[in-house]
């Protein structure tokens, strides 16, 4: 895995980014280099608060072995605490969570938005196809449909911030849908996660790749699933 394919990924979740970029650090020996290294990722992917989190605990000394062992274990039981929710549910979600999918193993039906433009969602309902999971993929605009059939609806997030949480485009209209049928709204996120990062949301009239994230407000969150 080279440091430009990770720069220029735009199409893969945050723990798959965390991953490549953890094993290109274990091969860089001295520390400037790691951290130089770090803020180049960080700067390519601004949204990910978890790199800045890893940036974060080079800086204080930690080495990649330990900060590796420490993602991990939160990922793991952030996965368990997420698992527990959901067995035995019908649950909504949308794109391409490495922690949601996980965690949806013990669902008793999936429903996945497509997520478009890179319809992540697609991607999601296949691995949980292969797993034996029921999974069915809605258009995004049904998604009011989906919420009226589901239990609960659950998302990942990229960062949680003191005023909201930041995700994929499309999680802020799924929200307030989920929140006028009247189901309970969940983000399944390791606190590595929350981490205040600049964000600024960018309005105009045409649609560009600043546009992918969107501000989510704390209030329309039932609970954070943490581990």
């Amino acid at each position: 895995m080279e440091l430009e394919e990770v720069i220029k990924d735009r199409r893969s979740g945050q723990s798959r980014i965390i991953r490549m970029t953890l094993e290109i650090l274990k091969r860089v020996r001295r520390k400037n280099e790691r951290l130089e290294l770090c803020r180049k990722v960080c700067s390519a992917h601004k949204v990910m608060a978890g790199l800045f989190w890893i940036l974060k605990r080079l800086e204080e000394g930690k080495s990649v072995s330990e900060i590796e062992m420490e993602i991990e274990e939160m990922d793991k039981r952030c996965i368990e605490k997420l698992s527990e929710l959901c067995e035995g549910k019908v649950v909504l979600t949308m794109s391409r969570s490495h922690i949601v999918e996980r965690g949806l193993l013990g669902a008793k039906h999936v429903i996945v938005l497509e997520s478009s433009p890179g319809k992540e969602g697609v991607d999601m309902a296949r691995y949980l196809r292969g797993r034996g999971v029921m999974a069915d993929v809605f258009p995004d605009s049904a998604m009011a449909y989906a919420a009226k059939a589901c239990d609960i609806v659950v998302v990942g997030a990229d960062a949680v911030l003191e005023r909201g949480f930041v995700n994929k485009t499309g999680t802020l209209p799924l929200a307030l849908t989920a929140k006028y049928i009247g189901k309970d709204f969940y983000v399944a996120c390791p606190r590595y996660k929350f981490f205040e990062i600049e964000f600024e949301e960018r309005v105009g009239f045409s649609f560009d790749e600043e546009m992918n994230f969107e501000l989510i407000p704390s209030e329309l969150v039932k609970d954070y699933v943490v581990e």
